[in-house]
């Protein structure tokens, strides 16, 4: 993987997308903080936008239901966002302090508080330098995926969904950039 950055050496198994791994923090690298907060904010956004624009992303947020709910987060900061579909199909942020406690989020168990919102998927990147990489297109959502850039939890068919969701949003924005050539 070409990266001009200077990073440290995650051990582990090396593949074609991992022969240079990423590992910062939000605290290093401020400004990669700020890219990345801004676009969770405006993710909902994009998602209520785009899917008028990309078939791909309508056709995937179609089969997730009314009330599912995601949250994308980034270990080592306090960067996250999450999102829940509406009954008309449009996404829309859930505070943090409605969001149940009393069960993991992704895990499939429902909350005892019904007043609080159950996290149905969650998707989390190890690293700032990693989803930054991603959010600007250095790094495709597979690549990352196949270097363990981010971890997941919750159904697989909601996984799947989401994972094409994202990668034809990203390709809206990053198609020019060689991760998304096809």
């Amino acid at each position: 993987m070409e990266n001009a950055r200077t990073y440290e050496t995650i051990p582990m198994k090396p593949t074609p997308y991992n022969a240079v791994v990423a590992h910062s923090s939000a605290v290093d690298h401020p400004l990669q903080g700020v890219y990345v907060s801004v676009l969770c904010a405006l993710l909902p956004t994009l998602l209520n936008v785009c899917r008028h624009i990309c078939a791909d992303i309508q056709t995937e947020l179609d089969y997730l239901p009314a009330g599912f709910t995601f949250k994308l987060e980034v270990k080592g900061t306090n960067i996250s966002c999450i999102c829940r579909k509406s009954e008309q199909g449009t996404f829309h942020h859930i505070s943090r302090t409605n969001v149940a406690t009393d069960v993991e989020s992704g895990s499939g168990i429902k909350s005892n508080d019904p007043t609080k919102v159950n996290v149905d998927y969650v998707i989390c990147f190890r690293s700032l330098a990693y989803a930054f990489d991603t959010f600007i297109g250095n790094m495709s959502l597979q690549a990352a995926l196949a270097s363990r850039a981010f971890s997941t939890r919750g159904p697989n068919d909601a996984g799947v969904a989401l994972t094409y969701m994202f990668t034809a949003l990203l390709e809206i924005f990053f198609g020019w950039r060689r991760a998304y050539r096809n």
